[in-house]
Order: structure tokens, then C-alpha cells, then sequence
């Protein structure tokens, strides 16, 4: 017969504390898995699940173990395309920007750069704006994570707004000289350092500034100068014509 809980001869063991939310996270799959993934639903799920991890628990707290129990997939799967957790991260990261192999092209630079500010400001203001801050402090203190990340993202992207630049030079939009990276990059640079100093959201009045303001008179043909007027050379005054007996001037003098 079992003893009664409220019986003083009996020591009952303690209930356990509750996890923390790092440790449940860490336990328990994401979301319930109906069924199991395949093809491109599957990349979505891992890439999304990356993602996820990264705003949560940083660079350090992200394993390989984690990120196939939130996407419902088996850790070798993983392993066989991403063979360390830092190219699944880069390609994860590529897979939320805008295409490096496929600049946009709506016929006016401003209108490609306006669109290519508004995606990057989109997602600096959505959760992966957090998942990027959490990497800025491993990219800092890990070179061969920021090696990587600079050759398989950061160099991509630079030179996709580089090639936006270099159509309108041919085009004869902007002036030749203005086809340069220093110049691509002062636009991003602009909205990553707004993002970094206040934290989103980045306003989209301050992304027009930014393209209006600054990018558009580095991209304009300055105009020649006018060549200055020649001076007129004085007229000479007509000669007095003598006056008359009646005080009326008289004839003009013969030439």
C-alpha cells in the first residue's frame, strides 16, 4: 500500500527545478515534425533554423546538433554538404541577401540602388538583422570564420554593387570615374553604421537621404564650366556737334 504524501515518516524527493530556457531550447525539436522534409523545403527549414539559433544563443551557442533537430533532419545530412558549421552559416546568411549573380535591373541606377538600400535596410530591420549582430563579435575575434565569411559574402555582394555602378557608367548614366568600389560601398556602409550606432528600424526616410543626400552627387557628371565672356571694348561717344547763332545744334561734322 503506497505511503500518503503528507506522512511524516516519508521523505519524498524533491521536485526537479524547471530548465532554462537555453537548456529546453537545446532538448526539445523547435516545432513538431508532421513529416519529414526533402529538396528545397528541407534547405528552407535548415537555413531558417540557422538563423533562428543564431539570434538566439550567438555564434558559439549554434552546433550542428541544434540546427538538425530544429530542422527535422538527420545530423549526417547536415554533415554531407556543410562539413563545418561555419560554411553552413555563410551559406545560410547568402541565402537571405539579395542574389550577387543577378544585379537588379529596372533601367535608372537610382531606382537598382534604391531598391538594393530598401532589401538591405529590410533585413536590418527583421530578426536576421539580429542574427548579423550576434556574428559581428565572432567575426571580429575569429580570422578564419571572417576570412570565409568575407570571401563567400561580404566579397559577393560588394562587387554586385559594383556591377549596378558600372552598367550606368556604360550606359552614360554616371560619370566613368564614379564606377568604383569606394564609391559602391559608401551607400551600405551608411546603413550598416546608422544600424550599429542606434539599432534598427533603419527609417526609410533616412535610406532616401542617404541615396539623394549623398550616393546620387558622387554618381553625377559635373557639368563644364562656362568659358568666360570676353570684355566689350568701350564705344566711342559720338563727337559734339558745334551749336548754331540760335543755340541749336548745327550739322553733323563731315566724315
Amino acid at each position: 500500500m503506497a505511503a500518503e504524501a503528507d506522512d511524516p515518516g516519508v521523505v519524498t524527493a524533491p521536485e526537479p527545478l524547471p530548465a532554462s530556457g537555453a537548456e529546453q531550447a537545446a532538448e526539445q525539436p523547435c516545432e513538431p515534425a508532421l513529416h519529414r522534409r526533402r529538396g528545397v523545403t528541407l534547405e528552407k527549414a535548415i537555413y531558417d533554423a540557422v538563423l533562428d539559433l543564431l539570434r538566439t544563443f550567438g555564434y558559439a551557442g549554434l552546433t550542428m546538433e541544434r540546427v538538425a533537430a530544429c530542422a527535422h533532419t538527420g545530423k549526417a545530412a547536415l554533415y554531407r554538404r556543410w562539413p563545418h558549421k561555419d560554411d553552413l552559416i555563410t551559406d545560410a546568411i547568402n541565402h537571405m541577401l539579395p542574389s550577387s549573380e543577378c544585379p537588379p535591373d529596372q533601367g535608372g541606377v537610382r531606382d537598382d540602388l534604391l531598391l538594393l538600400l530598401r532589401q538591405m535596410a529590410a533585413l536590418m530591420n527583421s530578426p536576421v538583422g539580429c542574427a548579423f549582430q550576434n556574428l559581428m563579435t565572432e567575426i571580429e575575434r575569429n580570422d578564419a570564420f571572417a576570412r570565409l565569411f568575407q570571401e563567400r559574402v561580404k566579397q559577393p555582394q560588394k562587387r554586385m554593387w559594383l556591377a549596378v555602378l558600372q552598367r550606368a557608367a556604360a550606359r552614360g548614366e554616371i560619370r566613368s570615374g564614379a564606377a568604383s568600389q569606394l564609391v559602391a560601398d559608401v551607400g551600405p556602409a551608411m546603413l550598416g553604421q546608422r544600424c550599429l550606432a542606434e539599432g534598427p528600424p533603419v527609417p526609410d526616410e533616412f535610406v532616401v537621404s542617404v541615396l539623394d543626400d549623398v550616393v546620387m552627387p558622387l554618381l553625377a557628371t559635373p557639368q563644364a564650366p562656362q568659358a568666360p565672356q570676353a570684355p566689350q571694348a568701350p564705344q566711342a561717344p559720338a563727337p559734339d556737334r558745334p551749336a548754331t547763332s540760335s543755340g541749336r545744334p548745327g550739322p553733323r561734322p563731315a566724315r
